[in-house]
């Protein structure tokens, strides 16, 4: 499975889903059902400083859902592998 993050379709989670779009790991499809749908094929890893984010909205990345398993999720790193390792 791979790792897949569903993001919010709001203004302040946009840097996230623009973010991700200019990465080559990373494909980002939607909005679909106001998602984002931002996926990787072994590893998500996000930095809250790069993306500019306020640790509160930082901190609600993660409430459309998640496929896979949270292995690091800290004050300014966040790090989703394959649910399958493990």
């Amino acid at each position: 499975m791979m790792p897949t993050i569903f993001v919010l379709d709001v203004e302040e989670f946009l840097p996230l889903v623009q973010h991700a779009r200019e990465r080559q790991d990373l494909r980002v499809t939607g909005p679909r059902k106001g998602y984002w749908c931002i996926a990787g094929d072994h590893e998500l890893r996000f930095s809250r400083k790069e993306l500019g984010f306020k640790p509160a909205v930082w901190n609600g990345a993660l409430t459309g859902g998640l496929l896979g398993q949270v292995v690091q999720f800290d004050k300014d790193t966040l790090r989703i592998v394959d649910g399958s390792t493990p």
